[in-house]
């Protein structure tokens, strides 16, 4: 009897876990919020809620680069993505990882992608870490990450982020800085962890290292090791030497 009543409480705690997990997944399902408007543009379609003014500002913005960036990225096809603006940090957070991202409070992360699809937090409520101007210039960056997955849906980080940044809001790097920070290591820029990245320096170290691809090899050969992940099969070297050199090239050129 002890025994029945054991494994009938077992499962009960088991299914209201199962319920409390499976619950905060639920912002996930449906970008839109209740009440969205959208602007329709010829290359974004930018879906907003009450901070109107913002989310032109951003559809603006948008609508100006993304044709710069499909040439740049080789996408000869006309491509529109959507971009979901929402008023609070918080509901922003939870689109793509559920509730429990609001565990981590990471003020910093206001924009990111699904897919081709661009989700950002509206430049009139910034929160703490930024202000209007830097989350719109976060869209464009974002922008790169949706045409990167219509180029190679399993981009590696290194590669993704290092383009993004590259192409829209890196340079954070400056001539005689390379004595204050730590050179991410070749184990560390194999991580696919978006937190991990920022933690060894990606964001700084990133966009140097397509920078000297793009100088050395050429850009016709980024776009292929954007397409293939494989740097044997792009430059018959492998990632190790190349990630060799570009160590060599930052430390004589920062």
């Amino acid at each position: 009897m002890k025994k029945s009543k054991a494994i009938k409480t077992s499962f009960i705690l088991f299914t209201i876990l199962i319920i409390a997990f499976g619950t905060t997944f639920i912002p996930t399902l449906q970008l839109k919020t209740k009440n969205m408007k959208v602007k329709i543009g010829r290359w974004v379609d930018v879906y907003y809620e009450k901070e109107e003014a913002a989310a032109l500002d951003c559809f603006n913005l948008a609508e100006q680069r993304a044709k710069y960036f499909m040439d740049k990225l080789g996408i000869k096809e006309k491509t529109k993505i959507k971009i979901f603006i929402y008023d609070k940090q918080s509901t922003f957070q939870t689109k793509k990882y559920g509730l429990i991202t609001l565990l981590f409070n990471i003020d910093w992360y206001i924009g990111d992608n699904i897919g081709s699809t661009v989700i950002l937090t509206s430049p009139a409520n910034p929160g703490r870490l930024h202000n209007y101007e830097s989350i719109k210039q976060a869209l464009p960056h974002e922008m790169v990450h949706a045409y990167e997955y219509l180029i190679n849906p399993k981009m590696k980080e290194w590669l993704k982020e290092g383009i993004a940044l590259y192409l829209t809001n890196g340079g954070q790097l400056k001539k005689g800085e390379l004595q204050n920070v730590k050179i991410p290591s070749f184990e560390d820029i194999q991580t696919e962890n978006p937190i991990k990245f920022a933690n060894i320096g990606g964001y700084i170290f990133a966009d140097t290292y397509i920078e000297y691809l793009d100088k050395k090899y050429g850009w016709h050969n980024v776009l292929q090791l954007l397409k293939t992940n494989s740097s044997k099969k792009t430059f018959g070297k492998t990632e190790k030497e190349i990630y060799e050199e570009w160590v060599n090239y930052i430390k004589k050129a920062y």
